[in-house]
Protein backbone atom coordinates (compact mmCIF):
# COMPACT_ATOMS: atom_id res chain seq x y z
CA UNK A 1 0.00 0.00 0.00
CA UNK A 2 1.12 3.59 -1.04
CA UNK A 3 1.96 6.05 2.10
CA UNK A 4 -0.98 9.04 1.38
CA UNK A 5 -0.01 12.18 -0.40
CA UNK A 6 -0.06 15.12 1.84
CA UNK A 7 -0.93 17.32 -1.11
CA UNK A 8 -3.49 15.57 -2.28
CA UNK A 9 -5.20 14.66 1.03
CA UNK A 10 -5.08 18.39 1.67
CA UNK A 11 -7.72 18.78 -1.74
CA UNK A 12 -10.03 16.05 0.64
CA UNK A 13 -10.11 19.22 3.05
CA UNK A 14 -10.27 21.55 0.58
CA UNK A 15 -13.39 19.19 -0.87
CA UNK A 16 -14.52 19.65 3.21
CA UNK A 17 -14.64 23.50 3.20
CA UNK A 18 -16.88 24.03 -0.07
CA UNK A 19 -19.55 21.55 1.49
CA UNK A 20 -19.54 23.35 4.60
CA UNK A 21 -19.21 26.97 2.87
CA UNK A 22 -23.13 27.55 3.42
CA UNK A 23 -23.73 25.38 6.49
CA UNK A 24 -20.93 26.75 9.03
CA UNK A 25 -23.36 27.05 11.31
CA UNK A 26 -23.30 22.84 11.89
CA UNK A 27 -19.39 23.02 12.35
CA UNK A 28 -20.28 26.31 15.02
CA UNK A 29 -23.54 24.91 17.01
CA UNK A 30 -21.02 21.28 18.26
CA UNK A 31 -19.24 23.89 20.38
CA UNK A 32 -22.18 24.95 22.39
CA UNK A 33 -22.45 21.42 24.36
CA UNK A 34 -19.16 21.47 26.46
CA UNK A 35 -20.23 24.71 26.95
CA UNK A 36 -23.09 24.30 28.35
CA UNK A 37 -21.73 21.44 30.61
CA UNK A 38 -19.25 23.82 32.09
CA UNK A 39 -21.73 26.68 32.92
CA UNK A 40 -24.59 23.79 34.23
CA UNK A 41 -22.37 21.28 35.93
CA UNK A 42 -18.31 22.95 36.26
CA UNK A 43 -20.12 26.54 37.90
CA UNK A 44 -23.64 25.40 38.58
CA UNK A 45 -23.14 22.52 40.51
CA UNK A 46 -19.82 23.57 41.35
CA UNK A 47 -20.54 26.03 43.94
CA UNK A 48 -22.09 23.23 45.99
CA UNK A 49 -18.64 20.52 45.51
CA UNK A 50 -15.17 21.52 47.44
CA UNK A 51 -12.49 21.81 45.90
CA UNK A 52 -10.36 18.85 44.72
CA UNK A 53 -6.82 18.64 45.30
CA UNK A 54 -6.80 22.23 45.63
CA UNK A 55 -8.37 22.74 42.64
CA UNK A 56 -12.25 24.44 42.16
CA UNK A 57 -14.66 22.33 40.47
CA UNK A 58 -14.94 24.79 37.74
CA UNK A 59 -11.10 23.88 36.51
CA UNK A 60 -11.65 20.53 37.44
CA UNK A 61 -14.38 19.83 35.08
CA UNK A 62 -12.74 22.10 32.25
CA UNK A 63 -10.53 20.17 31.13
CA UNK A 64 -12.14 17.19 30.85
CA UNK A 65 -14.83 18.80 28.92
CA UNK A 66 -12.07 20.40 26.45
CA UNK A 67 -11.26 16.36 25.91
CA UNK A 68 -14.96 15.25 25.35
CA UNK A 69 -15.50 18.80 22.98
CA UNK A 70 -12.42 16.70 20.46
CA UNK A 71 -14.09 13.35 20.74
CA UNK A 72 -16.96 14.84 19.59
CA UNK A 73 -15.49 16.79 16.79
CA UNK A 74 -13.47 13.88 15.67
CA UNK A 75 -16.98 11.74 15.43
CA UNK A 76 -18.97 14.30 13.78
CA UNK A 77 -16.88 14.31 11.05
CA UNK A 78 -14.99 11.00 11.40
CA UNK A 79 -17.67 8.95 11.68
CA UNK A 80 -20.69 9.95 11.09
CA UNK A 81 -20.30 11.68 7.93
CA UNK A 82 -17.58 9.31 6.55
CA UNK A 83 -20.06 6.29 7.13
CA UNK A 84 -22.85 8.17 5.04
CA UNK A 85 -19.90 8.87 1.90
CA UNK A 86 -19.27 5.66 2.29
CA UNK A 87 -22.36 3.65 2.78
CA UNK A 88 -24.90 5.86 0.60
CA UNK A 89 -23.13 8.81 -1.27
CA UNK A 90 -20.84 6.44 -2.44
CA UNK A 91 -18.99 10.10 -2.57
CA UNK A 92 -15.62 7.88 -2.81
CA UNK A 93 -16.01 5.83 -5.96
CA UNK A 94 -16.13 8.91 -7.51
CA UNK A 95 -13.20 10.59 -5.84
CA UNK A 96 -10.82 7.19 -6.62
CA UNK A 97 -11.60 7.93 -10.46
CA UNK A 98 -8.81 10.65 -10.21
CA UNK A 99 -5.54 10.40 -9.13
CA UNK A 100 -6.49 10.79 -5.57
CA UNK A 101 -5.77 7.03 -3.81
CA UNK A 102 -7.20 5.69 -0.41
CA UNK A 103 -4.59 6.45 1.70
CA UNK A 104 -5.29 10.31 0.59
CA UNK A 105 -8.51 9.93 1.07
CA UNK A 106 -8.14 8.82 4.47
CA UNK A 107 -5.48 11.45 5.61
CA UNK A 108 -7.86 13.80 4.38
CA UNK A 109 -10.79 12.93 6.11
CA UNK A 110 -8.83 12.48 9.08
CA UNK A 111 -7.22 15.91 8.53
CA UNK A 112 -10.31 17.72 8.44
CA UNK A 113 -11.73 15.45 11.22
CA UNK A 114 -8.74 17.00 12.83
CA UNK A 115 -9.73 20.49 12.03
CA UNK A 116 -13.28 20.51 13.06
CA UNK A 117 -11.72 19.25 16.60
CA UNK A 118 -9.80 21.58 16.90
CA UNK A 119 -11.77 24.51 16.01
CA UNK A 120 -14.29 23.29 18.70
CA UNK A 121 -11.32 22.88 21.30
CA UNK A 122 -10.05 26.31 20.25
CA UNK A 123 -13.60 28.02 20.32
CA UNK A 124 -13.89 26.32 23.95
CA UNK A 125 -11.01 27.45 25.50
CA UNK A 126 -11.45 31.21 24.54
CA UNK A 127 -14.97 30.71 26.49
CA UNK A 128 -12.98 29.81 29.26
CA UNK A 129 -10.41 32.29 29.44
CA UNK A 130 -12.74 35.09 28.71
CA UNK A 131 -15.08 33.28 31.58
CA UNK A 132 -12.26 33.17 34.70
CA UNK A 133 -12.28 37.01 35.18
CA UNK A 134 -15.92 37.55 34.69
CA UNK A 135 -16.82 34.80 37.73
CA UNK A 136 -13.37 36.08 39.82
CA UNK A 137 -11.92 32.62 39.85
CA UNK A 138 -9.26 31.13 37.07
CA UNK A 139 -10.55 28.56 34.87
CA UNK A 140 -6.95 27.74 33.66
CA UNK A 141 -4.60 27.31 36.47
CA UNK A 142 -0.94 27.24 34.99
CA UNK A 143 1.19 28.92 32.43
CA UNK A 144 1.04 25.24 30.65
CA UNK A 145 -2.06 25.93 29.53
CA UNK A 146 -0.55 28.19 26.46
CA UNK A 147 0.27 24.66 25.52
CA UNK A 148 -3.27 23.51 25.88
CA UNK A 149 -4.53 24.21 22.14
CA UNK A 150 -1.62 22.17 20.49
CA UNK A 151 -2.37 19.43 22.87
CA UNK A 152 -5.85 19.40 22.04
CA UNK A 153 -5.11 19.16 18.51
CA UNK A 154 -3.08 16.37 19.41
CA UNK A 155 -5.79 14.61 21.45
CA UNK A 156 -7.98 15.49 18.36
CA UNK A 157 -5.81 13.61 15.88
CA UNK A 158 -5.93 10.38 18.22
CA UNK A 159 -9.33 10.41 18.57
CA UNK A 160 -10.22 11.05 14.64
CA UNK A 161 -7.78 7.97 13.33
CA UNK A 162 -9.48 5.77 15.91
CA UNK A 163 -13.37 7.22 15.12
CA UNK A 164 -12.04 6.63 11.11
CA UNK A 165 -10.75 2.91 12.30
CA UNK A 166 -13.95 2.40 13.77
CA UNK A 167 -16.09 3.66 10.96
CA UNK A 168 -14.63 1.08 8.82
CA UNK A 169 -16.62 -1.52 10.91
CA UNK A 170 -19.86 -0.31 10.76
CA UNK A 171 -22.30 -1.90 8.66
CA UNK A 172 -25.84 0.14 9.44
CA UNK A 173 -26.90 2.54 10.98
CA UNK A 174 -28.16 0.08 14.36
CA UNK A 175 -24.34 -0.54 14.61
CA UNK A 176 -23.97 3.04 15.88
CA UNK A 177 -26.19 1.81 18.78
CA UNK A 178 -23.84 0.52 20.43
CA UNK A 179 -20.80 2.20 19.97
CA UNK A 180 -22.62 5.10 21.31
CA UNK A 181 -24.90 3.86 23.97
CA UNK A 182 -21.68 1.00 25.48
CA UNK A 183 -18.54 3.45 24.55
CA UNK A 184 -19.39 6.73 24.22
CA UNK A 185 -21.33 7.68 26.83
CA UNK A 186 -19.52 5.11 29.40
CA UNK A 187 -16.32 6.89 28.65
CA UNK A 188 -17.70 10.69 28.55
CA UNK A 189 -19.27 9.66 32.13
CA UNK A 190 -16.79 7.42 33.73
CA UNK A 191 -12.89 8.64 32.52
CA UNK A 192 -12.49 11.26 35.08
CA UNK A 193 -14.09 14.24 33.56
CA UNK A 194 -16.75 14.99 36.53
CA UNK A 195 -15.06 13.03 39.41
CA UNK A 196 -11.67 11.89 40.14
CA UNK A 197 -11.30 7.84 38.87
CA UNK A 198 -9.42 7.06 42.58
CA UNK A 199 -13.24 6.96 44.01
CA UNK A 200 -13.28 3.65 41.75
CA UNK A 201 -12.55 0.14 43.33
CA UNK A 202 -9.10 -0.85 41.38
CA UNK A 203 -10.35 -3.08 39.05
CA UNK A 204 -12.34 -0.46 37.93
CA UNK A 205 -9.60 1.92 37.96
CA UNK A 206 -7.55 -0.40 35.58
CA UNK A 207 -10.22 -0.86 33.47
CA UNK A 208 -10.48 3.56 33.35
CA UNK A 209 -7.00 3.59 32.83
CA UNK A 210 -7.36 1.53 29.19
CA UNK A 211 -9.63 4.29 27.72
CA UNK A 212 -8.45 6.81 25.53
CA UNK A 213 -10.81 9.60 26.87
CA UNK A 214 -9.15 9.01 30.51
CA UNK A 215 -5.59 9.69 29.13
CA UNK A 216 -6.97 12.80 26.70
CA UNK A 217 -8.61 14.24 30.48
CA UNK A 218 -5.33 13.60 32.33
CA UNK A 219 -3.39 15.11 29.69
CA UNK A 220 -5.01 18.07 29.43
CA UNK A 221 -5.89 18.30 33.08
CA UNK A 222 -2.03 18.55 33.96
CA UNK A 223 -1.95 21.32 31.28
CA UNK A 224 -4.54 23.70 32.54
CA UNK A 225 -4.42 23.00 36.19
CA UNK A 226 -0.08 22.55 36.08
CA UNK A 227 -0.04 19.19 37.74
CA UNK A 228 2.95 18.66 35.43
CA UNK A 229 4.72 15.10 36.14
CA UNK A 230 6.38 11.79 34.44
CA UNK A 231 2.97 10.25 33.86
CA UNK A 232 2.26 12.59 31.17
CA UNK A 233 4.53 11.41 28.71
CA UNK A 234 2.72 8.20 29.21
CA UNK A 235 -0.71 9.71 28.08
CA UNK A 236 0.67 10.97 25.12
CA UNK A 237 2.70 7.94 24.29
CA UNK A 238 -0.73 6.17 24.65
CA UNK A 239 -2.82 8.67 22.29
CA UNK A 240 -0.07 8.63 19.96
CA UNK A 241 0.60 4.91 19.72
CA UNK A 242 -3.52 4.19 19.70
CA UNK A 243 -3.78 6.79 17.57
CA UNK A 244 -1.18 5.67 14.74
CA UNK A 245 -2.40 1.94 15.21
CA UNK A 246 -6.07 2.95 14.39
CA UNK A 247 -5.29 4.80 11.07
CA UNK A 248 -2.66 2.07 9.86
CA UNK A 249 -6.17 -0.50 10.48
CA UNK A 250 -8.03 1.98 9.26
CA UNK A 251 -5.98 2.04 5.71
CA UNK A 252 -5.85 -1.56 5.11
CA UNK A 253 -9.46 -1.47 5.97
CA UNK A 254 -11.05 1.14 3.69
CA UNK A 255 -8.49 -0.62 1.11
CA UNK A 256 -10.79 -3.53 1.00
CA UNK A 257 -13.93 -2.20 0.95
CA UNK A 258 -12.82 0.45 -1.98
CA UNK A 259 -10.97 -1.52 -4.15
CA UNK A 260 -12.48 -3.87 -5.80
Amino acid sequence: MKAPSPRRAIRMVQRSLTVYKHTWMVIFSGFFEPVFYLLGIGIGLGTLVPDIDGTNYAAFVLPGLLASSCLNGAMSDGMFNIFFKLHFQKTYDGILATPMTVPDIALGEMLWAVTRSSIYAAAFLVVALVMGPVLGQPLLLSPWAIVAFPAAAFVSTAFAAMTLCMTTALRTFEDFDPVMGLLVMPMFLFSGIFFPIVQFPGPVQWLVAALPLYHAVELLRALTTGAIGPNVLSHVVYLGAAGFAAFVLALHRLERKLVK
